[in-house]
């Protein structure tokens, strides 16, 4: 028979309960998954402590304690749970009609993005689909000016034909580019490090013409993970020329401009399931940790609202942008097994954290499980 205590750790929110002097009384699953400790570890420990980081938080479990009254909250930002916002419910806690305390119930706010993740599933088809329809006829217009060229003899004439040429070479290079991204990785071990150091030296000229400095943060102990490593030095060349744009002179200002670059072991956690078939989440439960590589730029940041959009395909700001760059760095990190969370604010530079397993083969999203940690 199915316990009431085994349907409250099953859940996806995590749920508190605290008494009247606001002291943790019970913590289900996915709470102790919220802080990365158990009920034994923060059993007693007032909300005030708990939650000392977010303020709305403890305001409203002192009134609900207070008054007894109930209270939703949404879009909350709190930086523990990785998405960056998260949904609120605190109710009273009554007992034979006398209040004994406040139930907190948190969601993880789910984004745009993460709702339309089944976007991606069909991306790759469709841009290999497109780029091999475009791949074709692009080799004949390539040709038939090659043929005009030689028989060119107006200089303006020759000057169109080699900016036909140029173009074509161009476009086909982006062609090539996108036919390689939308290709499942091959996974091999690799050293992290060495991929981003690799992109640094790609992005290099650039860097150093808009004079951009770059304050590396690297942990040491990081062991090797497993990647397709040509995937993941375009989504560090794709993130990093985000950043480096982000920082372009604002009507003739050139301020202070930093692209920071740090990786470490994620405080953070998923919960996988081993096992595959329609029974996958009968198998046994396993945390991963993560390897997070964050990038901090100081540039001018990005709209709350726009956040969730960036990584949405053909969603672009950019003169000229394809709006893909961001979707397919999306995919191949989600090919990885991992994910990308965004913070910014507009005037106060953006953060990009990228997340790889630390351990285990990659897995689909569907078979993940994201929890944060303290």
């Amino acid at each position: 028979m199915i316990s009431f205590e085994a349907v409250i750790n099953n859940l996806d929110e995590a749920l508190f309960l605290f008494d009247k002097r606001g002291r943790l009384a019970f913590v289900n699953k996915a709470g102790e998954e919220f802080f990365g400790k158990g009920l034994k570890e923060i059993r007693h420990q007032t909300f005030r402590k708990l939650f000392s980081d977010v303020k709305d938080i403890v305001v409203l479990l002192q009134k609900t304690i207070r008054e007894g009254r109930l209270f939703n909250c949404r879009d909350l930002e709190i930086d523990r749970c990785g998405t960056g916002t998260i949904n609120v419910n605190i109710s009273p806690f009554y007992l034979a009609d006398n209040l004994e305390g406040a139930l907190l119930c948190i969601r993880e706010n789910l984004s745009i993005t993460s709702k339309e993740d089944h976007n991606f599933d069909a991306l790759p088809y469709m841009i290999g689909s497109i780029a091999h329809e475009i791949k074709n006829p692009l080799s004949g217009i390539k040709g038939a000016a090659q043929i005009l060229k030689g028989s060119a003899k107006d200089s303006e004439a020759i000057e169109c034909v080699n900016l036909i040429l140029k173009e074509s070479d161009r476009l086909n290079l982006v062609l090539h580019s996108y036919l390689t991204m939308t290709r499942m990785p091959v996974f091999n071990q690799l050293n992290i490090h060495e991929v981003i150091e690799h992109a640094l030296k790609v992005m290099g000229t650039t860097i150093q013409k808009k004079k951009i400095h770059i304050d590396k943060s690297y942990d040491p102990s990081l062991p090797a993970i497993r990647g397709d490593e040509s995937k993941l030095l375009q989504v560090f060349i794709n993130l990093m020329k985000n950043s480096v744009e982000a920082m372009d002179p604002v009507k003739g200002q050139y301020p202070s401009r930093t692209l920071g670059i740090n990786t470490r072991p994620s405080k953070e956690y998923m919960v996988i399931y081993e096992g595959d078939g329609p029974d996958k989440k009968r198998g046994k439960l396993k945390k991963q940790r993560w390897v997070v590589i964050t990038l901090q730029d100081s540039g001018i940041g990005i709209p709350r609202d726009e956040v969730e959009k960036i990584f949405l395909p053909f969603y672009t700001r950019k003169k000229g942008g394809s709006g893909l760059g961001l979707a397919l760095s999306k995919k191949i990190i989600k090919d990885h097994g991992g994910t990308i969370k965004v913070r910014s604010k507009v005037g106060h530079g953006t953060i990009v954290s990228v997340y790889l397993p630390l351990e285990s083969s990659p897995l689909p999203l569907e078979r993940v499980g994201v929890r944060g940690g303290n």
